[in-house]
């Protein structure tokens, strides 16, 4: 509860927007959608946002796998001769991100976004191992962004821009834990904090306004075009869509409802320390998928003169279909929380 608190006061202390227009509730996006907006000429904004995410059970693309059936499943290694000795039951992901805009001319805005995660999950080992259950953590800073969105179209009513940036890799490959076969093994591929390659993209977004009601939508790209990284892997292409709509009650009050997309390609190479007859977690052939998942968010701009213009948005998400790799687990329930704060 302790921690809960902290989080929520770090919240409301650590956003700052300077801009001199009155502030709306629904002046951005859904809090979870990242480069929704520009800015004028020499304003700044550094950002903070917090988010927690589950996933409970395993599927085996669209379908439900038990833990036990996981334990039989031909694993990667084995040209299906072969089956894991462990499986993950669930997982916990918190993360902290930070955010810097500025704006060198009305059609140019500059942005570097970084984060820091902390992992924990908790697999079984079979049978014959006693089906005893073990944790393993990571935490760390994950890759940083930098990026760049150019004005195409800014009015009152519809604000269209393009976005083209690079992910760096700074989030480590190389987390390590102790598991039952060992102390300081490296983790799984989710269980790491970057992706080790240095990854291009390309986003869309617009937003139009109609009397109390605006909509939008973002369309953002990454790919993966150089070497496989420093273990001999690198993730696929990713492709994350938004598509949203807000109300605004009054001036301080508004929420919104987000359809999203997300593809993840087939992972190329392999990390030759991970064992893949050990757990789906460690088995390369288990990466990408394609998500649809619904948002509902919520978005308070505080009028009083104490913290005057600060705006509070959470948002719950949840998936509606998921369709996996091979065996991968599964995405039970995500939550974000940020504040901006308006000079």
């Amino acid at each position: 509860m302790i921690r809960k608190f902290t989080i929520l006061f770090i919240l409301l202390n650590c956003v700052f927007v300077h801009s001199d227009e009155i502030v709306i509730a629904d002046d951005h996006a859904p809090i979870s959608i990242m480069s929704d907006h520009m800015h004028k000429k020499n304003e700044f904004m550094f950002s903070y946002r917090f988010s927690s995410m589950e996933m409970s059970g395993l599927r085996n693309g669209i379908s439900s796998i038990s833990t036990e059936d996981t334990m039989t499943s031909p694993n990667g290694s084995s040209l299906s001769d072969g089956t894991y000795m462990n499986a993950p039951t669930s997982m916990n992901m918190s993360m902290h991100m930070f955010g810097m805009m500025y704006a060198p001319s009305d059609n140019l805005t500059l942005l570097i976004m970084g984060n820091y995660k902390q992992k924990e999950m908790t697999q079984q080992r079979m049978n014959m191992s006693g089906s005893a259950r073990f944790n393993v953590n990571s935490q760390g800073f994950g890759d940083v962004m930098l990026g760049s969105m150019f004005g195409i179209k800014n009015n009152k009513d519809l604000k269209i821009h393009l976005g083209l940036g690079l992910s760096l890799p700074t989030g480590s490959i190389d987390k390590r834990d102790d598991i039952p076969t060992g102390s300081n093994k490296r983790l799984g591929y989710n269980m790491q904090n970057g992706s080790g390659t240095w990854d291009p993209y390309a986003l869309l977004n617009f937003r139009k306004k109609i009397h109390e009601i605006k909509y939008g939508a973002q369309f953002f790209y990454k790919v993966r075009p150089g070497d496989s990284n420093n273990y001999g892997y690198k993730y696929g292409n990713f492709l994350d869509t938004n598509i949203w709509t807000s109300y605004n009650f009054i001036n301080f009050l508004s929420a919104s409802f987000k359809i999203n997309f997300k593809s993840l390609n087939k992972m190329k190479g392999y990390d030759n320390a991970l064992n893949a007859r050990m757990s789906p977690a460690m088995d390369a052939g288990n990466i990408g998928y394609k998500k649809v998942l619904l948002g509902l968010g919520f978005n308070f701009i505080n009028q009083n003169s104490f913290l005057k213009d600060q705006r509070f948005a959470i948002e719950i998400i949840k998936p509606i279909y998921e369709k996996y790799n091979r065996i991968q687990m599964k995405q039970s329930l995500k939550v974000m929380m940020g504040l901006q704060y308006a000079l």
